[in-house]
């Protein structure tokens, strides 16, 4: 029989920002277990519970997710702020708390911290003299209390987010369902444990399998969180006054935003038995949940499910009354542009990480000429309609760069999810612009793919793409670099159009279909399609045939920096630098 794993919990040190009416005791091992048992440490004496029906505590929640790095909104004519106008209700309301003994505030966030401005450069292993997280050293000075490991915080790979969590967070990372390598071991918990003002929260962590680019292997892996969390919220109820998983693992099965795999919020509440839970903070899919008060649709199996949207819009507030029992008593969002900026935090944190992060943002790349396929407005509605002269570009971009890097490719396909806006066309273009277009660390992976599979691909293509009059949602319409040609017949409807012509490298693809093709891709190639996918896979046909389940090798190249390195060695976006549509695509 085997024995359970024990997890102790120890004696941690809160974020000293916090205020001295916090203590952080700290779970340490491996909660992935299939069995699992709590043990206390010898120093460790957790209070009785404080507070009754007769005198409750009255514990606030604030809590953000997804900020993916947006500290402030860069643009060329100036900067807003956002983390400055959240520190400014997060101090307001430790004030407030401060000035009662029946009060506390606990402050969270959801995961993604990372991955989606030109702040991450501070971080990113393309930056050789600077080693900075400036969320987390934002959030330590700010008095944040937990977050938990979003799958993006995972995009630069395992060396850098340890690093971050060593220097620059004052708070605990949770991960509960990661089977982690040894490396991470004391940088990701599974939960912790607060005592504030003498009443007891747990927190439990859970991350999401879904969406991150490091591939499984015998020392890292993400597990499904149900089991885990089962596990956890049995061996840490009878020690809490207050239970809350703060979760990135996206609302539901049923989300439209982000994948979702093996369980949500939704589905994790279901699992668990009735109200054992307090509360689920949740992330990943960046729904604005509880946005004019506690929604009867976001309590599921007597546990109260919130989340904040994204990129700081908003800032969530949860009010717990602890007495006898937990009750979330109110629930709400706060527009983040609706509360005054911290001036005092602005110039003291936020500024001088904007000081170090301009000139990266301002780093001139070339000129961009004229052609109208690179416009916004060309990306948000002809993006996936046709040939483009944009994606024509970047697709044989990857082609060069893999070449020159050594990695055998033959083809290079693309889909709008790495694509999120246009070029300023006309004048010099900067790092920040490409940024923009770019926001997300995305590998580049290579697939092998059979010639007959290609052409499955390629005809499936044909029902993906955004029609005349039909209303344009994520397909996963694919674009290809130069090797390959074909035509698309519209025919009267979605179900009836067709790809006709296909021709692979000079001759037709019908005779290259035993052979196998290097296809070089993103690596979250056709992941936003999956929602339209569930919806209308079945009632057009389309084709069976999982690209994720292709054998498939991260080559370690970043999308970004590769396309990066070839404008600037193109000298630009110019016809000359393959800015051009050359028919490779026919659509009638």
């Amino acid at each position: 029989m085997t024995e359970p794993a024990k997890l102790v919990l120890r004696k941690g040190r809160p974020n000293p920002v916090s205020g001295k009416d916090h203590a952080l005791y700290v779970l340490k091992g491996d909660a992935t277990a299939p069995e699992i048992e709590l043990e206390l440490a010898d120093d460790v004496s957790l209070p009785g519970r404080q507070a009754s029906n007769s005198d409750p505590f009255h514990l606030k929640v604030l809590h953000f997710n997804d900020l993916h790095g947006w500290i402030c909104d860069i643009q060329h004519q100036g900067t807003r702020p956002i983390f400055s106008r959240i520190v400014h209700k997060i101090r307001e309301v430790r004030s407030e708390c401060a000035s009662t003994r029946n009060e506390g505030l606990i402050v969270l966030s959801a995961g993604d911290d990372i991955i989606g401005t030109v702040f991450d450069q501070l971080l990113s292993q393309e930056s050789e003299s600077v080693n900075a997280h400036p969320g987390y050293k934002l959030y330590s000075s700010a008095g944040v209390d937990a977050t938990c490991l979003g799958n993006h915080d995972l995009d630069l790979g395992m060396d850098p987010i340890r690093n971050a969590i060593r220097q620059d967070a004052d708070f605990p990372v949770l991960a509960a369902n990661l089977r982690k390598p040894a490396h991470l071991s004391a940088e990701c918990l599974p939960a912790v444990l607060y005592v504030i003002k003498g009443v007891r929260v747990g927190l439990i962590g859970l991350t999401t399998p879904a969406e991150h680019n490091l591939p499984a292997s015998e020392d890292f892996e993400i597990t499904q969180p149900v089991e885990v969390a089962k596990r956890l919220v049995q061996c840490l109820r009878p020690h809490c006054d207050v239970l809350i998983v703060l979760s990135h693992l996206g609302r539901s099965l049923r989300s439209g935003a982000g994948t979702v795999q093996g369980a949500g919020d939704v589905e994790l509440a279901s699992s668990l038995p009735h109200g054992s839970v307090d509360l689920i903070v949740g992330g990943h899919t960046h729904d604005v949940l509880n946005e004019k008060g506690m929604s009867a649709s976001n309590i599921v199996n007597g546990i109260p499910i919130v989340q904040a949207g994204m990129l700081g819009r908003f800032l969530g507030l949860v009010d717990i009354g602890v007495g006898e029992e937990a009750a979330v008593t109110n629930a709400r969002l706060i527009a983040t542009d609706t509360i005054p900026v911290d001036e005092e935090f602005e110039q003291t944190y936020v500024q001088p990480l904007l000081r170090q992060v301009m000139p990266y943002f301002d780093a001139p790349l070339g000129e961009t000429c004229r052609h109208p396929d690179l416009t916004t407005e060309s990306v948000r509605y002809s993006f996936a309609a046709g040939e483009s002269a944009f994606a024509n570009f970047i697709c044989d971009a990857i082609v060069a760069r893999c070449r020159q890097a050594g990695i055998e490719v033959d083809l290079a396909i693309l889909d709008s999810s790495s694509v999120r806006a246009g070029l300023p066309i006309g004048r010099q273009l900067s790092y920040g612009d490409w940024f923009n277009i770019m926001p997300f660390a995305d590998t580049i992976w290579v697939m092998d793919i059979a010639g007959h599979q290609l052409k499955t691909l390629v005809e499936d293509n044909a029902l993906r793409i955004d029609r005349p009059g039909s209303p344009h949602t994520e397909r996963g319409f694919l674009h290809f670099s130069q090797a390959l040609r074909y035509r698309i017949d519209l025919g009267f409807d979605r179900g009836s159009a067709r790809s006709e012509d296909i021709s692979f490298q000079g001759q037709s693809l019908d005779e290259s279909l035993d052979d196998i093709l290097h296809i070089a891709c993103s690596s979250f190639i056709r992941v936003p399609a999956g929602p339209w996918e569930a919806i209308a896979g079945q009632k057009l046909g389309l084709a069976d045939l999982d690209l994720h389940s292709l054998p498939m090798e991260n080559t370690g190249l970043f999308l970004r920096h590769e396309i990066v390195q070839y404008i600037t060695e193109s000298g630009g976006l110019n016809p000359d630098s393959g800015v051009r549509r050359d028919g490779r695509l026919v659509v009638e």
